[in-house]
């Protein structure tokens, strides 16, 4: 049973978004995937191709009732880029998380990020298959060592403007805060131009400038980047620097996708909101008895990036 319990008052358009349902990682083989999940992380293997709309898949859930899953790989590599899925865990969890990646060779990576709650969470490593995890510690002084909850998850847009107006004022998500509109932002992007700080992928750039001026061609930049909150998690949107290819348009429904855990009455106000941002959509959708959801509503915003609202059994 899902126990995804940290509720949140209705939005502004009768919405009430409890959280993320689960993130996705693409991933060569499945079986070693689950294996490397849960001996590293904790999670507990739910079995698999549970889901509607994965093919082959895997189920992965964190304490919270937030759910990995792991599925055939689709899409460009965005190892280089900002996407990634970071998971709150105890002090205690994630230094034995280290103990094990030590183990195994796996190398932690300690590049800053620029949003304030994660100043001090620099904590990352990626999997066998190239997908960035980041740790971000929680208040919890729980000795246990697995993953608590899915903290934030980061997608790419390639229009900034039009993922504000969809996220946050069609889908009235609050924006918790912006990346990349202050002095203060392009300042550290010099920084790290120079080799003064490590920052993660995806945050920084180095623009062509059309002349010479100074004996410099280049200048170095902040990456736009909005954090929307979302129930208990963190919705990130990170300024695309380059193109990468996208799914066919008439696609509506695949992965990598992030799910929003909602009520079975906001389904049809989503519709709606998606009606009027005029993005195709399906659903909703029942789920099988054997499901973690009872029903889903499936769509993609203009960058390409699947997403369903999926209400939870409870």
């Amino acid at each position: 049973m899902n126990t995804i319990t940290q509720t949140r008052p209705a939005q502004e358009n009768g919405i009430r978004i409890d959280g993320m349902a689960f993130v996705t990682a693409p991933v060569a083989d499945i079986a070693a995937a689950r294996r490397f999940y849960s001996r590293i992380l904790g999670l507990q293997d739910m079995g698999i191709d549970q889901i509607p709309g994965f093919g082959p898949h895997a189920l992965l859930r964190t304490a919270s009732g937030q759910f990995l899953v792991l599925t055939a790989p689709q899409g460009p590599d965005t190892r280089e880029t900002g996407v990634h899925n970071a998971f709150r865990v105890s002090p205690a969890a994630r230094a034995a998380i280290a103990e094990r990646l030590a183990a195994e060779s796996v190398a932690v990576l300690t590049y800053k990020e620029d949003r304030l709650k994660e100043e001090g969470e620099n904590f990352f490593f990626f999997d066998p298959d190239g997908n960035r995890i980041q740790l971000v510690r929680s208040s919890s002084a729980k000795s246990t060592a697995v993953v608590e909850a899915i903290d934030h998850t980061v997608v790419l847009t390639y229009d900034m403007l039009w993922a504000e107006a969809f996220y946050g004022a069609g889908l009235r998500l609050p924006v918790e805060s912006r990346i990349g509109v202050r002095t203060a932002d392009h300042a550290r992007a010099r920084r790290w131009a120079a080799g003064e700080e490590q920052m993660a992928p995806g945050t920084r750039r180095l623009d062509k400038l059309y002349m010479t001026m100074g004996g410099q061609n280049e200048v170095a930049r902040a990456n736009m980047q909005v954090y929307f909150e979302a129930g208990s998690s963190i919705l990130g949107i990170y300024l695309a620097t380059k193109h990468q290819q996208e799914p066919p348009e008439e696609q509506i429904i695949g992965a990598p996708r992030t799910a929003f855990a909602v009520e079975s009455e906001d389904l049809q106000r989503i519709a709606a909101i998606l009606q009027k941002h005029r993005r195709p959509f399906e659903g909703p959708v029942e789920h099988p008895k054997t499901a973690p959801f009872a029903a889903s509503l499936y769509t993609k915003d203009a960058s390409g990036n699947f997403l369903e609202f999926c209400v939870p059994k409870r």
